[in-house]
């Protein structure tokens, strides 16, 4: 690897946490990582330290910036599917995200990534270099953006000079940044990959083509994890499946009560996840 690349210049942080969480992307399946959030609030287990991409950083920005999952549950719920995904046929991208950007500019309290209660990293892929980026500082909600920017879907989004799309292309479970901050580490995976359906259209396609790219990745990177979380039945919800969220998000839920309680932290003294 080049050592002049992005993964090498990962940022440097003193402290220590005693649990992170990284949160993967997977589109409307990323309302399971909200389930995923009240079943550690129950067993009193608050990470530290988050490391998102694409639907994990609209999940984990709200998460660092002191949201409680049915807050942002119901926020989305008040959110309509077509005013987050707008119609718009250009040489860029087919849907425009502007939507969604609205609603993370209006809710979101934070406006700078370096500002939140909790330590967030934001995946990103660089179009130029074809390397990825984590973001700690700068604008949340274009970092936010950036990291959701699936190819041919959306546009790219230029941030100081570097243009940007989906981090899930090269990084769609970013433990990097956190790994060595943490003594243990959780990991959500949304995107299991299930059976194709062909009725379900051109942008389903798309996104199933680009999902499946992603998740080649991801059982070399469960080795690095104290509690992997994988909630099987995502597979039955499309990836833009907004009206089913609260079924996704009792399926992450679920998933999650079942695999803490068989999971032994090195930090079960302290489950805070604060620095030490």
């Amino acid at each position: 690897m080049d050592k002049g690349s992005p993964e090498n210049k990962l940022p440097g942080k003193s402290r220590k946490f005693d649990i992170g969480l990284v949160l993967s992307g997977g589109a409307a399946r990323g309302f399971a990582h909200l389930g995923v959030f009240k079943a550690l609030r129950e067993r009193n287990i608050r990470p530290g330290i988050v490391s998102g991409v694409s639907a994990g950083a609209i999940a984990g920005a709200f998460y660092c910036d002191g949201f409680e999952p049915e807050e942002v549950l119901d926020l989305f719920s008040n959110t309509k599917i077509f005013r987050f995904l707008k119609i718009e046929f250009n040489k860029l991208g087919l849907l425009n995200i502007s939507g969604l950007r609205k609603v993370l500019k209006n809710n979101l309290r934070t406006r700078n990534i370096e500002d939140l209660p909790r330590p967030l990293f934001i995946a990103v892929t660089d179009l130029m270099e074809g390397t990825t980026s984590y973001l700690e500082k700068g604008d949340l909600v274009n970092a936010i953006i950036a990291s959701s920017s699936i190819p041919v879907i959306f546009k790219p989004v230029v941030i100081d000079g570097h243009t940007y799309i989906d981090g899930g292309i090269k990084d769609n479970l970013p433990i990097e940044p956190v790994r060595d901050l943490c003594d243990d580490l959780i990991g959500v995976h949304v995107n299991p990959v299930g059976g194709y359906n062909p009725g379900k259209g051109m942008i389903y396609l798309a996104l199933r083509s680009f999902h499946l790219s992603v998740a080649s990745g991801i059982p070399q990177k469960i080795k690095n994890l104290s509690c992997f979380i994988e909630p099987a039945g995502l597979t039955e919800f499309s990836y833009y499946d907004i009206e089913k969220r609260n079924k996704m998000f009792d399926l992450g839920y679920n998933e999650a009560i079942k695999i803490l309680a068989r999971t032994e932290f090195k930090s079960q003294v302290n489950k805070t996840g604060f620095a030490k």
